[in-house]
């Protein structure tokens, strides 16, 4: 390998992935945490720029701030081969000064919307790297841009980086389960024990002890049948998602604020909704590791793109700190403020109804908030589902209440009477 002036030591399960031309037009890498996928992917791209003349788009359905939450790792990679004066490094590409081959780095799901019909037109494209996998549920958008690469300098390539998710996956339908042709790689934390912490490796023997299913998933990368989920399935949300939503809709900015802010914290949910003629709609979901500041500001800032009517928000652990968060960036914001009484199932129920009746449309992907819901089973629940919390806060707020006809003084199922201020 050309590019490695210094050298570092890669699993032999990876060998075809650098294989030229590689097996298969498609490589798949899956694996559970800690399985040294990532490393990888900047190690193999970093190669592949060495040869002259590639285009390698880089995305994730979501991309924010590359150069924050992306670069660093490429970076850091060429620190350990050594080989960082041979680069250009920008805010969103890398160009090997070698060889002009680049790097570019786009989300398909911008603010602007999706980016599908500009990135099928970059020029030249060679190699398309798709990272965090489960959270790409839009196929279309995956087959325009794929059959985009048709570069007679080098083979074509398509790289898809995942951990496993949900079988009702069109990567796991179409490629693991249905046998399309693709190069499949497997790995997990087991085998890159030499370069994880001691911290990680108990934090996976803790859960393999308490909760072997979790474990399986989460460390040792097994895909999940939608029936782990006891309420959701893909099949429910597909039947009804649209690409657009109406017009004139009543729109909401529902809040489920983590307790703390800090690394290892819940996140908080923050999940846009609308209302048009009785149908509910996932606009947005803008949820995320955030201090107290970061997501008023978040969840003020929807409120004002989408002309939201209020915002609701859960105050059980903050009271009124979280309302006051929201009042002081902008007092003249009308919030809900709602309690839960019961547990999370009782609360999901009337929602998942709505879902059974056909009423609620996703409007695009929202592949984080999805997933979420669809291995939402709150017997075995670790950690706050705090995506799907602010999405049922939001349509108990803005339909079941409405349904019922007691808008603005339910009393039902998990919820204490709402509070305005």
């Amino acid at each position: 390998m050309e590019a490695a002036e210094g050298q570092i030591e890669l699993d032999p399960k990876y060998s075809d992935l650098y294989l030229n031309p590689p097996p298969h037009k498609v490589t798949i890498l899956t694996g559970g945490r800690g399985s040294g996928k990532s490393t990888v992917v900047s190690h193999f791209l970093n190669f592949l720029t060495f040869q002259r003349g590639h285009v390698i788009l880089f995305t994730r359905y979501t991309m924010r701030a590359a150069e924050i939450s992306i670069i660093p790792e490429f970076t850091a990679m060429m620190d350990k081969l050594g080989n960082r004066h041979h680069f250009d490094v920008t805010s969103d590409e890398i160009e090997n000064k070698v060889t002009g081959s680049r790097i570019l780095f786009r989300g398909i799901k911008t603010s602007s919307g999706n980016q599908t019909a500009n990135l099928k037109s970059i020029p030249g494209l060679t190699t398309f790297v798709i990272d965090e996998g489960e959270e790409f549920l839009d196929e279309d958008a995956f087959n325009t841009i794929s059959l985009s690469i048709r570069s007679m300098l080098h083979p074509n390539r398509v790289v898809w980086v995942q951990n496993p998710s949900h079988k009702k996956h069109f990567i796991y339908k179409r490629f693991i389960q249905g046998g399309e042709p693709c190069t499949h790689i497997h790995t997990t934390y087991l085998d890159n024990e030499e370069n994880l912490s001691a911290e990680f490796i108990a934090d996976a023997e803790r859960m393999k002890a308490t909760n072997y299913k979790r474990y399986c998933h989460v460390f040792l990368g097994e895909w999940l049948d939608d029936a782990e989920g006891l309420l959701w399935d893909m099949d429910i949300i597909n039947v009804t998602r649209v690409s657009e939503a109406p017009e004139h809709m009543r729109t909401f900015v529902a809040v489920d604020p983590a307790v703390t802010a800090n690394e290892k914290s819940d996140e908080t949910g923050i999940v846009v909704i609308g209302t048009h003629n009785g149908k509910g709609y996932v606009l947005e979901d803008l949820s995320g590791r955030y201090s107290p500041n970061e997501w008023a500001g978040k969840a003020v800032e929807a409120y004002r793109r989408w002309g939201c009517a209020e915002i609701i928000c859960e105050v059980n652990q903050g009271g009124d700190l979280v309302e006051g968060t929201i009042k002081n960036l902008d007092p003249t914001i009308r919030v809900v403020s709602v309690r839960a009484t019961k547990g999370k199932y009782v609360r999901a129920e009337p929602v998942y109804a709505l879902y059974q009746r056909g009423l609620i449309h996703h409007v695009g992907y929202h592949s984080k908030l999805e997933a979420q819901m669809v291995s939402f089973n709150p017997d075995q629940q670790q950690g706050s589902p705090d995506r799907l919390d602010a999405l049922v806060w939001g349509f108990t707020h803005a339909m079941v209440n409405q349904i019922q006809g007691q808008a603005r003084a339910y009393t039902g199922p998990g919820l204490s009477r709402p509070r305005y201020v």
